[in-house]
């Protein structure tokens, strides 16, 4: 089994990658500390903090175990350092602190060609494959697999853009390079006019350029990939998804007043043919979590006939008991007020700077990072593993505490949450101490996102460790499987398989009959005893006892 995978440069993934099922899982048994054992003995850190009463707390406290036993075996651990160093701290969630995040819609560059396009994980685990077609410059139709990863500094710039921001910022780096080769592209960036202005010209213009192979290759690749996820957003109505998906998320339209009209904008896409049985299973897992309360049972039955989900869709609706949402509810007389706690809990300042309006949702790990950073965490629901130094506050930057009663999952955008050059992979001056998090049961490209921009916000080095890094189908597939029996943790320790005895009279048998010797009298039991000995021996010293022999055999038939 190895250890930790690193996936990105702030990224990394630890064994067992069926923690989900095994740890959510209804029959998980005693498999359940098994895995816990085996991903505590891969993050060992210091200082760890986690939620209370939920596996995070569990794996925190197994893993404060292995420090322990660790640093007891190693009295001088850890070394010192010149100039001393803060002590980094190590943040353990688990999935159901935020159960929105992994069903939702994101439309930045690397979330939504992982969501919506087929790619696979590259071998080394680092990246991901992706074939697109393109037009060839005789006017064919040819394809090409590309990888994505961070040695492509084009994907590395664009990789967290919003895929409107992303679109312009290709046209404009291209247009960049046209005006920088200008004889060599004819001249075209010399006027404004001659520009590339849309994804199609750019298209176009790269066809024609065979001499820029390299430069080609790339703006291609993520032009069509680029074009491919808007294709997709198009053909499957993802704007009037995602706007529906950002109002129960968020419990706010782009306006910022209440919606009111959920189930009336829910039902005729429950219907709509266009709109793929996943995308349903996603509306109506978000419904179910917009409610907290939980929906009455025949309006669950109802729902899920309209959208015609079965198998394992129907079972990801019905397992959400098992990551922690409430599924339904009894009728009473009294009126659930739930709209209206949530108004008074996310009013949000009217002159705060809006994002994207499909993008409006801040995944509940963002928040709980800048809430730490800021030591605001409420100790009773994030309790330490031991105690650990604390960063001051500083003045003027007061801890945006999060309640005691929960993390709210609908946040709203921070003050912070600030287009930064970060975006474009540009380096930065860090201060302070590290902070690692880690969840177990999966991390969204949203959350892993968050990491990059708190980090930048606060200048801070900032580490983000899983079992596996989650695609909505994916997640919707392991809920739906959660009242299997989960699968064994592959073992840490690889059996032992004893190696093979050599047949020692076979051996010298063969060599006999290969030199056409029999057991003749006129061998002397001095050429005798060489040839058994050689088989004997070590494997070291076959090569020269045979180089004896063969002499030996020389001088007895020369």
């Amino acid at each position: 089994m190895e250890d930790k995978l690193v996936s990105e440069s702030s990224v990394f993934t630890v064994d067992p990658s069926t923690s989900f099922l095994t740890l959510f899982g209804e029959n998980h048994g005693p498999d359940a500390e098994e895995a816990l054992r085996q991903t505590a003995k891969q993050i060992q850190s210091e200082g760890g903090i986690h939620p209370q009463g939920s596996p995070a707390a569990k794996l925190a406290r197994i893993v404060q175990q292995e420090v322990d036993n660790f640093c007891r075996l190693n009295p001088n651990f850890p070394p010192q350092r010149q100039p001393p160093q803060p002590r980094a701290t190590l943040l353990i969630l688990d999935r159901s602190i935020d159960p929105a995040a992994p069903l939702l819609h994101e439309f930045t560059y690397q979330a939504m060609l992982n969501d919506l396009l087929p790619v696979q994980e590259t071998e080394n685990h680092v990246g991901i494959k992706y074939t697109y077609e393109f037009n060839q410059a005789d006017g064919s139709l040819g394809s090409q697999e590309v990888t994505l990863d961070e040695e492509d500094s084009v994907y590395k710039s664009v990789r967290h853009m919003h895929i409107a921001q992303c679109s312009d910022y290709l046209i404009e780096k291209f247009n960049e390079f046209l005006s920088e080769n200008k004889a060599a592209t004819g001249d075209r960036g010399s006027e404004n006019k001659s520009a590339i202005k849309n994804l199609k010209e750019m298209k176009d213009t790269l066809t024609n350029l065979p001499q820029f192979q390299d430069m080609k290759a790339k703006y291609s690749a993520h032009l069509s990939i680029a074009q491919e996820c808007m294709s997709y957003f198009e053909r499957h109505k993802l704007n009037s998804v995602g706007n529906l998906e950002q109002n129960m998320a968020t419990a706010e339209t782009a306006d910022g007043e209440t919606p009111m009209t959920i189930v009336l904008d829910m039902v005729p896409l429950l219907a709509d043919p266009n709109i793929s049985s996943v995308d349903k299973a996603r509306l109506l897992m978000l419904y179910i979590i917009w409610k907290e309360g939980g929906i009455f049972e025949d309006d669950k039955r109802k729902l899920i006939e309209h959208a015609k989900l079965t198998g394992e869709l129907r079972e990801a609706v019905n397992n959400l008991p098992l990551i922690g949402v409430k599924l339904t509810r009894l009728r009473s007389k009294e009126k659930s007020s739930f709209i209206k706690k949530r108004r008074d809990r996310n009013k949000r300042n009217k002159d705060e700077e809006q994002p994207y309006e499909l993008s409006r949702y801040v995944p509940v790990l963002k928040k709980v990072m800048d809430t730490h950073l800021c030591n605001g965490l409420d100790a009773n629901q994030f309790g330490f593993t031991k105690e650990s130094d604390k960063d001051p506050v500083e003045e003027g930057n007061a801890p945006s505490v999060i309640p005691a009663s929960g993390v709210s999952l609908r946040t709203t955008k921070p003050t912070w949450a600030k287009k930064s050059n970060s975006i474009h992979g540009s380096s930065r001056s860090t201060n302070g101490a590290k902070l690692i998090v880690f969840i177990i049961g999966g991390a969204t490209y949203s959350e892993i996102r968050s990491v990059y921009e708190v980090a930048q916000a606060h200048q801070r080095d900032i580490f983000i460790g899983t079992t596996e890094l989650l695609r909505p189908a994916t997640f919707i597939e392991h809920v739906g499987h959660l009242k299997r029996p989960a699968p064994s943790p592959p073992s840490v320790i690889t059996p032992y398989v004893p190696p093979q005895r050599p047949v020692e009279v076979a051996k010298a048998t063969s060599l006999m009959s290969h030199m056409h010797i029999t057991s003749s009298p006129q061998l002397s039991s001095k050429s005798s005893s060489i040839s058994l000995s050689t088989v004997a021996s070590s494997e070291k010293s076959v090569i020269p006892e045979e180089k004896k022999k063969k002499k030996g055999l020389k001088r007895l038939f020369g």
